[in-house]
């Protein structure tokens, strides 16, 4: 009878804890915690990963592994298909698609001979990211996919056009298998999409080997994400048809939309990116590879995914799935929920916002031998932070202003390095005030 009440109490134990409570071994489904007994740690800076950690709690829910592999599909098949069609001229082979429908609209791209080959290494590689689904157990069949519809519909809400379309407005539909710059605008858009959504999903896994692998379906789609960009950047000056403005400036309207879709925080950039308080290259603003200021890539939920997918339609249908998502997981309700049991690791309060397609508004006339720093639109499309505004410039943003304490234990996050400054570690007695920094 002891025993039994010692058990009770036990499992009671477990299952009032809070997430991340150190020590605690069980890992329910909708939970996540640590197995970690040193902590709890001071994550007050860290309120980016700390923001998605939160989310992914929300959004795991009840579903199992098996439901999250089966997510995978709908992502995978998605860019998979895609990419292979317009890098090569046909689909996935063999059991890739498990007897799914034909995509609707897909065919070869005309790519140059500088860009294909790039693009079919991409296109192997995402075939590979629908094996992995395969062999991990995802046994759903792809959805139907529309690369026509998808992406006009898309780029038809990153241009604010409402019922209108790209056709009635253009006068002729968006073709993202038409030319290079429509091509990889097209396939990056998707990517993006993968990159943050696996990293997302790896704190939700239970099963170490998925997780394992997801990690690298995230770490190549981030890899290919950043050849992507290069390439637009080379041609970022290039107009794309039928809208009269250049891949920067579309770039940027697509990455306004997909923040504008996965909720209030700040987690996607353009091409180039000008705010002092993320990674921004002084002068060039180029923007490989979207980061926090810690350089760290963003994550996002399958609920955020879907709500982009979508373009906020609750049922899960849109544009690019007709027929809406396979699995469980396949809505976006809730995609903008997170989780408490955190607050043991307190956070710097700090709302972030991205400007709505209505408030960007047109932006004109296409880049014109402009340098970056001046492209129309620029910086109206760039993201703003509201909150502390101490790394306000590129000279000081992520340094702490309080002298570090390099005895203290990494724990205290006390210890900064600074970012963007040439000469490393600067003692704040002699660091430029805000007021006249980068002047």
């Amino acid at each position: 009878m002891q025993r039994a009440i010692v058990f009770l109490a036990v499992a009671l134990t477990l299952v009032a804890a809070q997430p991340f409570q150190p020590g605690q071994n069980l890992v329910p489904l909708g939970n996540l915690r640590t197995q970690d007994f040193g902590g709890p740690y001071n994550l007050t800076l860290l309120t980016t990963q700390e923001a998605e950690i939160k989310s992914g709690i929300a959004a795991k829910q009840n579903y199992t592994d098996a439901d999250i592999i089966n997510f995978l599909t709908n992502v995978e098949c998605l860019e998979g298909q895609f990419d292979t069609w317009g890098a090569f001229g046909f689909g996935f082979v063999g059991n890739l698609n498990l007897g799914g429908p034909a995509p609707v609209g897909a065919r070869k791209a005309n790519l140059s001979a500088a860009v294909e080959p790039y693009m079919q290494e991409i296109a192997l590689s995402e075939q590979g990211h629908a094996l992995f689904v395969r062999q991990a157990g995802g046994y759903l069949p792809c959805p139907q996919v529309d690369f026509t519809g998808g992406f006009n519909g898309f780029l038809g809400a990153a241009y604010g056009l409402g019922n209108s379309t790209i056709e009635q407005v253009y006068g002729s539909p968006f073709d993202p298998f038409m030319n290079d710059q429509n091509f990889v605008l097209s396939v990056v858009t998707l990517e993006e999409f993968g990159a943050t959504g696996n990293k997302g999903l790896v704190g939700l896994l239970s099963n170490p080997v998925l997780a394992n692998g997801v990690a690298g379906l995230a770490t190549s789609a981030t890899a290919f994400a950043a050849v992507e960009r290069t390439l637009l950047y080379q041609m970022r000056n290039a107009t794309v048809a039928p809208f009269g403005e250049t891949v920067q400036q579309v770039f940027a309207r697509i990455s306004a939309l997909r923040d504008s879709l996965d909720g209030p925080q700040s987690d996607d950039q353009g091409l180039l990116n000008s705010d002092p308080r993320n990674i921004a290259v002084p002068d060039t603003f180029i923007n490989n590879i979207p980061t926090d200021i810690r350089g760290l890539t963003y994550s996002r939920t399958p609920q955020q995914l879907i709500n982009m997918y979508s373009l906020g339609n609750p049922s899960g249908i849109g544009p690019f799935f007709p027929n809406g998502l396979v699995g469980a997981i396949n809505s976006p309700v809730g995609y903008t929920n997170m989780a408490t049991g955190l607050e043991v690791f307190p956070a710097t309060p700090a709302d972030a916002y991205q400007e709505t397609v209505a408030q960007v508004g047109t932006v004109n006339p296409p880049i014109m031998g402009l340098n970056p720093s001046s492209v129309p639109g620029e910086t109206e499309l760039t993201q703003a932070l509201y909150g502390q505004l101490d790394d306000g410039t590129y000279l000081t943003r992520g340094y702490n202003t309080s002298v570090p304490n390099l005895n203290m234990p990494n724990t205290n996050n006390n210890t900064q390095v600074m970012v963007g400054s040439p000469g490393g570690y600067i003692p704040a007695t002699d660091m430029p005030s805000t007021a006249t920094a980068g002047k």
